[in-house]
């Protein structure tokens, strides 16, 4: 769990029913994935966030979330002669891994 400013940040990887549930008994989400794979549907996999704002007395500045998909290689590309090729995105060749592109700031203002 990652507190921040007052709060608590906390994530959930379940069925959506699972996680509403949990959210809605307890206000928060216990930091663990499921194993137990489920179809699409009728039980939808969902990734959930929360983060515990406390008591809230008045408007407060805005909690922005980003999150992002990593694909590589990202485009397969044939050439004109009929060559296959795999080409990675730009950021590929400035980071050595995904994990070093991450950033996570809090700004305090």
């Amino acid at each position: 769990m990652l507190t921040v400013q007052g709060g608590s940040i906390t994530y959930k990887v379940d069925t959506v029913v699972v996680v509403i549930t949990l959210f809605q008994s307890t206000g928060a989400l216990d930091n663990q994935t499921t194993t137990d794979f489920q179809p699409i549907s009728p039980h939808y996999p969902v990734f959930a966030i929360a983060r515990d704002l406390g008591t809230i007395q008045a408007t407060q500045d805005p909690v922005v979330w980003s999150i992002g998909f990593v694909t590589d290689p990202a485009i397969n590309y044939t050439d004109p002669s009929g060559a296959s090729q795999h080409r990675s995105l730009f950021y590929k060749s400035q980071y050595s891994d995904d994990t070093s592109l991450v950033c996570i700031r809090f700004i305090f203002e």
